[in-house]
Parts: structure tokens; sequence; C-alpha cells
């Protein structure tokens, strides 16, 4: 009987603090030399190697706070594509914008918990030409 309560114990104490986990991320994305941006429109790829169009993309995600959804792996539609790039030419870090306000991120979807902030695609329409 003790054992069974023991174990019992364990087990709430286990759940408990899955319960508690917080399932928010923020992005901590260093200096690039360039981002690759792809439209999901048209397919439309532009690599940015302007400072300081790479500082406002950068600046603009590592400000917001994400909190991690459900799977995006049966999702196909998407809007932008960003990749960040090193001065080897090494991938960074890779995104996928959803919208305005939701990213897909290493198979999920993760929705910005800011309210006064919101992900710049007028910014991307006008680096790819569409704006």
């Amino acid at each position: 009987m003790k054992k069974f309560v023991a174990s019992f114990l364990v087990l709430v104490l286990a759940l408990s603090m899955v319960g508690c986990s917080e399932k928010s991320m923020k992005f901590d994305i260093g200096e690039a030399s360039k981002i690759e941006l792809r439209s999901g429109t048209d397919g439309t790829v532009t690599e940015i190697t302007n400072t300081e169009d790479i500082k406002h993309i950068t600046d603009n995600i590592n400000a917001l706070t994400f909190s991690r959804g459900e799977s995006s792996k049966d999702y196909s539609g998407w809007s932008y594509s960003l990749k960040w790039y090193n001065l080897e030419n090494n991938l960074m870090e890779e995104i996928v914008v959803m919208s305005e306000q939701q990213i897909d991120y290493k198979g999920y979807f993760y929705s910005s918990m800011e309210t006064d902030h919101e992900i710049d695609l007028a910014y991307f329409d006008r680096l790819l030409g569409e704006g």
C-alpha cells in the first residue's frame, strides 16, 4: 500500500509540473549578415544584406514573445519565410510567418502574446517589391 501511495504522489507531482511548464518563447537572433525573405504567395525571394533592414526585421521578431499552439504538421499555406545567415553563410535561424500575430516554428504554430506589437508584414512587402 505504501508503494502505491508513493507512486501516486510521484505521478501527481510530475503531472502538476507539466501543467505549470510555460510553452512560451522569445527569439534571441544575433547579428546576421543576410536574411533570405521568401513570399508564400508567389515564391518571390530576396536576399537582404542592408544592415538597417536586417536590424529592423531581427529586432521586430526578437521583441515578440510567442506562445506555442498546435502542430503545424498538416498545414501547407504560409505568408513569408525568413532565414537568417551569419558571415560564413551558415543558417542561424528559420521561421515561417503566417500572419502579423502567428508563426510556424519547428513544427508548431506560435502566436504572439504581445498586444501592442506585431510582425511588420508591410516591411516584408516593401522589400519584396509588392508594396
